[in-house]
């Protein structure tokens, strides 16, 4: 039975004129006017380290404040729960009384889901919960002599991501995945026969994955108009981060939350869309206002993270070479290294790294980012053996007692109440000595966090209701629940893609090899001005101190090759050059000359004692 809507009169909020002129302290006046700015929609183009969350917090703050929104009809969407919870945090910090929804598509979606399912009295369907399992269950129907291997599994499964993200279909999927360019891991038809046999299982199954919540959310707000009317009375005004990342499914669901109002603000950037290869669409933010007729457009150019130096050399590698403005002091130039092979570079990134870390400067400040994880290897195994601390994703015993805890829940009938199945967890992990509990009993504090989290959503649900939840709304549950578990200071060593949105005082950008940089499969116009990007993103982390470097020589076991510096160094360096005094430019081929020759000394007699003291 469907409940009957009654849309209730507007409330309308006092002024808070202290509480206003407090919001706009310290802004710059761009920033200003894109706080205080009544257009809608709006669009603000934010680069690199331009205060964009800052913005984005202060606006909705200051629409609350001022009575033009009400806090609980706010909805802020992003990409990930970290972002979504780090701006829910700031809002409240500036004075907002009640709490700001923001979550990412995913959960949004789903809540809104759930109500509707329960409105029409509705058995949800369950979440599928690993969908490289099922896909791996077609690909062993397929018969494959030895059986699909992991990374085949693994590329089909984001094969299908990419479509559903592109609104893609089976049957279309061949002809959108060759004019896309897209490198399939099988043959195109043979992906798209896979695709329809995975769409079959589902629906035979009763299952819905993550790409279909998307997809019957916005299905619902188009075609029953009184789930619309109820939607969007809840949610009038709409809050987006990261626009530039959007791809065709959410854009899809963005409009049906919307409808024909037009009270919306994103901030984007498109100089750092790097996020095309898995279905986003970085014209959308372009064409906004094509898109939606009478959208504003405004713009933050000064970049208020990095020095001078460091923005000047990042610029260099955009096509159009975009000149924005720093909002920072001179800094040092950043450094352009070449070695010739991976122990010289990791061991020269070890010294660096000690000398960075001078007093007021803890390690946790610092960070290695490169193009794939295994570029990073090398650096961390010369950072183990210098005493370096650094974290590069190995497992922490409290990892293991998380995997081992939702592990315990899937074997866990689906019916069973929650609170029961847990303690049951509680006393196996105690029995097996796994437990992560601050005083050596209990849940991983993550998992606890996230437990109550749930119950205060759906008091007395079962484990069927938990789990399907965590997948819906949180996603990773292995990082959503390790927030807090290890605070160690050390330095960061990630990849660029996972940097993004990041910042450290002082960054080393390694294995800048062609090949890497740009990705050997960037091979279409797009996928090439995509890297392009991705390499800025990578360059604007730092605040203060810029590190690049690469081998000339790559190795694994008794296995070397020959490498090729990346194409993108002639413009950094040209960008270096131009930005340094003639004599200290002079004095840094010195010092670098110097360095090498030392380096080489010293891996030749022992690598260890190249860390100083």
């Amino acid at each position: 039975m469907t409940r009957a809507f009654k849309q209730p009169a507007p409330v309308v909020a006092a002024r808070d004129d202290d509480g206003l002129d407090r919001l706009l302290r310290g802004l710059t006046d761009a920033q200003r006017a894109a706080v205080t700015a009544d257009d809608a929609p709006l669009c603000l183009l934010a680069g690199a380290g331009s205060g964009k969350t800052t913005v984005l917090t202060r606006r909705v703050a200051r629409r609350v404040l001022d009575g033009s929104a009400e806090v609980e009809h706010v909805l802020v969407v992003t990409f990930t729960r970290k972002a979504a919870d780090e701006l829910r945090e700031r809002i409240e910090r500036l004075g907002v009384s009640g709490r700001v929804w923001a979550g990412t598509f995913h959960a949004a979606a789903y809540a809104q889901l759930r109500r509707h399912w329960a409105d029409h009295d509705t058995r949800p369907p369950a979440m599928l919960e690993d969908p490289e399992r099922l896909l791996r269950e077609i690909l062993d129907d397929r018969g494959t002599p030895s059986g699909p291997s992991a990374r085949l599994v693994a590329d089909v499964a984001a094969e299908l991501r990419w479509a559903q993200s592109r609104l893609v279909p089976p049957a279309a999927y061949a002809d959108a995945a060759n004019s896309a360019g897209r490198r399939a891991p099988m043959p195109p038809d043979v992906v798209a026969e896979v695709y329809h046999r995975y769409d079959e299982e589902k629906r035979h199954r009763g299952l819905i994955d993550l790409g279909d919540l998307l997809d019957r959310c916005a299905s619902v707000l188009e075609t029953d108009e009184e789930a619309a009317a109820a939607q969007r009375w809840r949610i009038r005004h709409l809050f987006v981060d990261e626009f530039q990342d959007v791809n065709p499914a959410q854009w899809r669901l963005l409009r049906a939350w919307l409808g024909d109002r037009n009270d919306m603000f994103v901030v984007g950037d498109p100089l750092q869309a790097v996020y095309g290869w898995n279905g986003a669409d970085p014209t959308l933010v372009e064409r906004l206002p094509e898109l939606l007729p009478g959208t504003s457009v405004l713009r933050l150019d000064e970049n208020h993270r990095s020095s001078p130096q460091i923005v000047e050399t990042a610029s260099s590698v955009l096509p159009q070479r975009v000149r924005a403005a720093a909002g920072r002091p001179d800094g040092p130039s950043p450094i352009v290294a070449s070695f010739d092979g991976d122990e010289a570079e990791s061991v020269a990134v070890a010294r660096w790294l000690r000398q960075a870390h001078r007093p007021g400067r803890s390690w946790s400040q610092l960070a290695v980012l490169a193009r794939t994880n295994a570029r990073l290897k090398p650096v961390a195994d010369a950072l183990r053996r210098f005493g370096i601390p650094h974290r590069v994703g190995a497992l922490t015993p409290a990892d293991i007692a998380l995997r081992g805890a939702i592990g315990l829940l899937h074997r866990a009938p689906a019916r069973q109440p929650l609170r029961n199945a847990l303690a049951e967890v509680v006393v196996t992990l105690q029995t097996t000595g796994a437990d992560a509990g601050p005083d050596g009993v209990g849940l991983p504090p993550g998992l606890a966090r996230l437990v109550d989290e749930h119950a205060a959503e759906e008091p007395g649900a079962c484990v069927g209701d938990f789990l399907t939840w965590l997948v819906a709304t949180v996603g990773d549950a292995k990082s959503e629940c390790e927030k807090g578990l290890d605070d160690r200071d050390r330095v960061e060593l990630t990849t660029f893609h996972k940097a993004k949105g990041l910042e450290w005082p002082a960054v080393a950008v390694v294995g800048l090899e062609d090949g890497i940089v740009p990705i050997v499969y960037a091979n279409t116009p797009e996928a090439l001005a995509e890297e392009r990007r991705l390499f800025y993103v990578a360059l604007t982390r730092a605040e203060e101190e810029l590190w690049c470097s690469w081998s000339a020589n790559r190795g694994t076991g008794e296995r070397t090759w020959a490498c090729g510096r990346s194409p993108f160094l002639d413009v950094v360096e040209d960008a270096v050059r131009d930005g340094q005094p003639a004599d200290d430019l002079e004095s840094r081929r010195a010092h670098i000359s110097d360095m090498r020759a030392h380096l080489r000394e010293t891996v030749e007699k022992n690598p260890l004692s190249a860390a100083p003291a």
